[in-house]
């Protein structure tokens, strides 16, 4: 790396002027070879010219992308820029929908389910909204979030460049998250000349928690970079209010960075799950326990041959169903959730079904009128947090783990079976028990994840579709609710087809079914249908089909899958749930820690929901059971919360309600406590009326003799 400078000799200010530039260089090189390796790294391996003369007079002409200056201009524009940013007005930055506070019934989407028992997410959500709107009082509230006079949580810099917008932004403000991206090394080597990195990130490091520098020359790479970044580091609310410093304004690849960044933005806001819904399959944990169905407890010894469709009732399951039925001889066949229905109409028996939704939903589905009698000798294979009355549905009832999940810590606290990334849909689960068994070849019917017409969502053939409307009110209402779910989409890459239409939680579906084939490298997954890319899924056109499984083994694939559900599992849900419930003491006790303490700001306000964030899903935690039951709760809660409090006019009206939140918050988890001591005494009640049946059994066959 060569610095240039006017012909001839060098004068003493010319070159002492040189060596200052060279040794800041040269001190930013060792830091980055310390704090930032992978750039440090590119940085060696790049030929870069020096952006600048030096003239004998000691003047400077700095070259950036086609314009060029002294210090002075570059300054002034970044001047220009420092006061957009500054300006909370003109600030570029994201702003999250909180339209709730107005309309408190947008936080609590699921208050009028049935299926619930004793939901209590809605009441508290609730009086935590209602609780602000009281403070907020006649002067409402700000048109956007504000932390305070240069005060930001988290900061995106787009662009180093000379530089003067960081000392300035490191100096005057307060941040926990400073990020600077950059789609260009020459931008980034040009900022090692004039900023000292050393004593930015020093200085820095005395009031922040983070300070982060990305680059790559792939935006869209750089982009999944800070995503995870984001993910990994901050409770995703976070992104509320978020300020961007757009340094480089006329790159492309920043346009495109932006673009690629906004567009997934809400893919932090998904998947969060619940504690009603927790509660509810901890309720159902607790009954089948009692009932004992056999339970996934090996893995099956599968002929070598073996190949197996799972069965999704996505759209292009209509054209695949010849392709299905001509093959049913060799290869296995599960079906997953609504995808029985089609079957049962084009009367294709599958040899497993797969269930994972807990709601009682489920059960009405199988109870369909041309679904009823025909699943009745299928074998159902369902989540152990399964409404009980599905397993009343077949002759053959089936249960399997799911990971991450407190009704899975119930049955099996101990983690002695397989517990299976099993969700978001149906099709998830089948894919990942068929992996599991030791399926080779595996091939995805009717597994879309997309759709080409939001008005055939899923197959023409399944339940969605019925000529004749249902007479069951449930059925009728789950039927209308998913036509009107798939009038809200996106665009995604195809997988026979440059793109096609999705919803949010299809592609959380299929990037999950993406993840779980990669553990399982030796399998071969095809992807049959002209719906969504899967990532890890071959595509594959029907027509290419070539089954080699022999017709005379699939008996014998059947029986060996069978096998690995066994009443081989020792199980005691009123000691498990024991434990679970001291676990949950013990969390109210350290977040009562956490969230205590004088608090005067927002952002002090701030650091304690990201403390109690970084608490709930600290990496010590994972082997422990109860934080399932919380972890989604608490990030629905501390979405509202820091949305609410980023909307206070005045730090007072924020910290009275973060002093209301935070009591909120134990009495919140308090009620749990309160629905899992209900769920105690109906599992007595259940296991009581279960030996009074065997008890009364036995005298009859004792009178009978």
């Amino acid at each position: 790396m060569e610095a240039t400078s006017t012909d001839g000799e060098w004068t003493p200010l010319q070159e002492a002027y040189l060596q200052k530039l060279m040794a800041t260089y040269q001190a930013n090189l060792f830091f980055f070879k310390e704090q930032f390796g992978e750039i440090f790294e590119k940085l060696m391996a790049t030929n870069l010219p020096a952006p600048f003369k030096v003239g004998p007079d000691g003047k400077l002409t700095i070259y950036y992308r086609h314009f060029q200056g002294g210090p002075r201009e570059f300054t002034d524009f970044g001047r220009t820029l420092y006061k957009l940013f500054e300006n909370p007005e003109s600030r570029p930055r994201i702003d999250i929908d909180y339209g709730f506070v107005d309309k408190p019934e947008q936080a609590f989407p699921h208050q009028d389910n049935p299926d619930f028992f004793r939901p209590i997410e809605p009441k508290f959500r609730g009086e935590l909204i209602e609780g602000f709107r009281k403070i907020a009082g006649e002067g409402g509230y700000l048109k956007r979030p504000e932390f305070g006079e240069h005060a930001l949580p988290i900061a995106i810099v787009f662009g180093s460049g000379y530089g003067w917008h960081l000392e300035r932004l490191v100096d005057d403000w307060e941040m926990r998250h400073l990020i600077l991206v950059d789609t260009d090394l020459s931008r980034l080597n040009m900022s090692l000349y004039f900023v000292d990195y050393v004593s930015l990130h020093q200085r820095y490091a005395a009031k922040g928690f983070y300070f982060s520098i990305a680059h790559d020359d792939d935006p869209k790479k750089l982009a999944e970079h800070l995503r995870a970044m984001f993910y990994n580091l901050w409770p995703p609310y976070f992104m509320q209010g978020l300020g961007l410093f757009f340094n480089d304004y006329d790159s492309e690849k920043v346009k495109t960075l932006w673009d690629k960044l906004r567009s997934d933005l809400w893919t932090l806001y998904r998947g969060w799950g619940f504690l009603d819904d927790e509660i509810l399959g901890l309720k159902h944990a607790m009954e089948n326990a009692i009932d004992g169905y056999p339970l996934f407890t090996r893995k099956p010894d599968l002929p070598a041959d073996a190949e197996v469709f799972i069965v999704g009732s996505g759209p292009s399951l209509d054209a695949l169903l010849p392709t299905l039925r001509a093959n049913a001889d060799k290869a296995v066949i599960i079906s997953c959730g609504t995808a029985i229905t089609a079957l049962a109409r084009a009367g294709i028996k599958p040899d497993l079904h797969v269930e994972i939704e807990r709601t009682y939903m489920t059960y009405v589905v199988l109870q369909e009128p041309q679904t009823r009698e025909f699943v009745k000798d299928v074998p159902i294979v369902a989540l152990t947090i399964m409404h009980p009355a599905v397993f009343t549905s077949t002759s053959k009832p089936l249960m399997f783990c799911k990971e991450l999940d407190l009704g899975t810590a119930l049955f099996d606290i101990n983690h002695n079976t397989k517990w299976f990334r099993s969700g978001p849909t149906c099709t998830n689960g089948g894919v990942a028990l068929a992996l599991e068994m030791g399926f080779k070849k595996i091939h995805l019917f009717g597994i879309d994840f997309g759709f080409k017409d939001e008005n055939q969502h899923h197959a023409k053939s399944s339940v969605y579709f019925d000529d004749k409307p249902s007479d069951d009110a449930v059925l009728e209402k789950i039927v209308r609710d998913t036509h009107s779910v798939h009038k809200t989409h996106k665009k995604t890459e195809g997988n026979f087809t440059e793109e096609v239409l999705s919803t949010e939680i299809f592609m959380h579906s299929r990037d999950a079914m993406a993840m779980t084939i990669d553990e399982y490298p030796d399998a071969e997954v095809f992807n049959l249908n002209d719906g969504a890319k899967i990532r890890s899924a071959k595509p594959l056109h029907a027509e290419d089909l070539v089954v080699n499984a022999e017709a005379a083994n699939k008996a014998a694939t059947v029986k060996a899958m069978l096998s690995a559900f066994t009443e081989d599992y020792d199980v005691n849900p009123f000691a498990n749930m024991g434990e679970l419930m001291e676990q949950l003491q013990a969390v109210r006790g350290d977040l009562k820690r956490i969230l205590a303490g004088e608090i005067k700001t927002k952002m002090e306000i701030a650091d304690k929901l990201y403390d109690m964030h970084h608490y709930l899903f600290d990496e010590r935690h994972k082997v422990t059971h109860i934080f399932p039951l919380v972890r989604g709760s608490m990030l629905h809660m501390g979405r509202f919360f820091y949305d609410c409090m980023a909307l206070a006019k005045t730090p007072e009206q924020a910290v009275e309600f973060a002093k209301f939140g935070f009591d909120l918050i134990d009495r919140f988890l308090a009620g749990a406590l309160d629905n899992m001591f209900a769920i105690v005494d109906i599992g007595k009640e259940r296991l009581q009326a279960k030996l009074d049946a065997a008890n009364q059994n036995a005298a009859q066959q004792g009178e009978a003799a």
